[in-house]
Order: C-alpha cells, then sequence, then structure tokens
C-alpha cells in the first residue's frame, strides 16, 4: 500500500490575500469617484400661464373682484390708405426722321442714272433709224454707195456682209440648238440680186445635225429681212455659225 503525502504551500494563502485587497482597493475607488452610476442632471422646470400674459394696453380693475366682469378689448382695425386718383399715362412722342442727306443724295443718284439711261436708249433708236435709212438708200440702187472708210469705192459689199451677219445672229437666236459640247458649221451664202438666198454650201460641220438644222432655220428665217445687194450684183460670203454667235469668215 503506497502513502501518498501530501504538502500545503504556504505562498498560494499570501498571494489569496493579496489579490482580494488589491480588488477591494479598485472597488472602493470606482465607488468614490463614482464611475459606474451615471445620474442626469434635471434642470429646473418652469410653468407660464398663458391666462396672466401681459399685454400692451391693460384694462383697470381686476376679474377677481366681486362684480368686475373684465370689459373686452375693441380691436382696432387697421385703416388702408387712400387710393390716389390714376392719372393718364402720357405714351411718348415718336421724334420724326428727318431725312438725311444720304437718302436726298441717293435720289439724285437714281435720277442721273435714269437719264443715263435715256440717253442710251436715244442713241440705240437714232442708230436703228441710221441703220433702216441706209438699208433704203442701199434697196434703191442710189447714187451713194456704201463702203469703208478710205475705201476706193471697189469695196462696196463689205458692210452688207456686215449687214447679213447681224440679220443671220437675230435669227440664229431663236432657233439656236444643239447636242454636242462645241459644234461649229461654216456655211458659204449666194444671194442674188432681189435679196434672196440662191445658194447655201456646206464649206465645214462638226457633225451635230441638230446644230446644223437649227443653222438652216436661221438662214431661212433672216432671209425674210434681206434687202437687195448694192450695185444690183449677186453676192457671195462665207459665215461661221458656233454657240456663242456668227462671225465672218
Amino acid at each position: 500500500m503506497t502513502a501518498t503525502l501530501h504538502r500545503r504551500d504556504p505562498r498560494f494563502g499570501w498571494m489569496l490575500l493579496f489579490s482580494i485587497l488589491i480588488h477591494l482597493t479598485c472597488y472602493l475607488i470606482l465607488v468614490k469617484y463614482q464611475l459606474y452610476s451615471f445620474q442626469h442632471a434635471e434642470g429646473p422646470v418652469y410653468y407660464v400661464d398663458v391666462v396672466s400674459l401681459p399685454v400692451a394696453n391693460p384694462q383697470a380693475g381686476s376679474p377677481s373682484q366681486p362684480g368686475g366682469a373684465p370689459t373686452p378689448a375693441k380691436r382696432e382695425e387697421m385703416a388702408l390708405p387712400a387710393r390716389s386718383p390714376q392719372q393718364p399715362i402720357a405714351k411718348p412722342k415718336t421724334p420724326q426722321r428727318e431725312k438725311s442727306p444720304s437718302s436726298a443724295e441717293t435720289s439724285r443718284q437714281f435720277e442721273e442714272r435714269l437719264a443715263k439711261i435715256e440717253q442710251q436708249v436715244g442713241a440705240k433708236r437714232e442708230a436703228a433709224a441710221i441703220e433702216a435709212l441706209r438699208a433704203k438708200v442701199a434697196g434703191r440702187g442710189g447714187e451713194a454707195q456704201l463702203g469703208v472708210p478710205g475705201g476706193k469705192g471697189t469695196e462696196a459689199g463689205s458692210d452688207y456682209a456686215g449687214y447679213i451677219r447681224s440679220r443671220l445672229t437675230d435669227a440664229f437666236r431663236t432657233t439656236i440648238a444643239f447636242q454636242t459640247k462645241s459644234p461649229e458649221v461654216m456655211v458659204r451664202l449666194t444671194i442674188d440680186r432681189s435679196g434672196k438666198v440662191a445658194g447655201i454650201r456646206l464649206e465645214r460641220s462638226t457633225g451635230d445635225r441638230i446644230f446644223e438644222d437649227a443653222v438652216l432655220n436661221a438662214i431661212a428665217k433672216a432671209e425674210q429681212t434681206f434687202v437687195p445687194p448694192p450695185g444690183g450684183k449677186r453676192f457671195e460670203y462665207s459665215y461661221r455659225f458656233a454657240p456663242e454667235g456668227v462671225s465672218k469668215k
């Protein structure tokens, strides 16, 4: 049989006692400074009697006296300000614009331009009258024959060629038509003594048939206005037709 020997350690008792003292000390400190209790400090409470509030104009007497009923205060109505009579608002007068010198100058320029146009129209009418007079003289075969300035009298048909070109140009403006880019036709005309077209010879063409028909139609239309060649002789001349007009060879 084995016997067990139990020993007591005196240090354990001292440590337990020391721990109890420390815990007790901490507890007393906490209680002293009231760390565990958070007390809420309530402020003072004020009560206001709404009935006994001060007024701007207090009445004499007290409601506590016998037979002294409080006299109701009279309400003062606020008077509205009187309306002032409305005065009619005067409309601002629109200032009349004076005619500036620029407008007067513009009207004067317009009058000057109109006068120039009238002069140009008059000059054109005079030129047309002179041309008609020359045509009559050429038709009669009178003494004065048309010719170039400074000529010797053998160039009688030179101005007549220009006259025929002007007639062809006026007629060609009403018949021109083409389908290619740059059509061109060179025609040699023969005009007899009476002013009629006796022959048409196609000297050169770009092959545009529509343009060629337009040239022939222009010649036929212009023939109605031809006058007889000067001197009673046959007239032959070549003319070039293009989209920009008729020109002499």
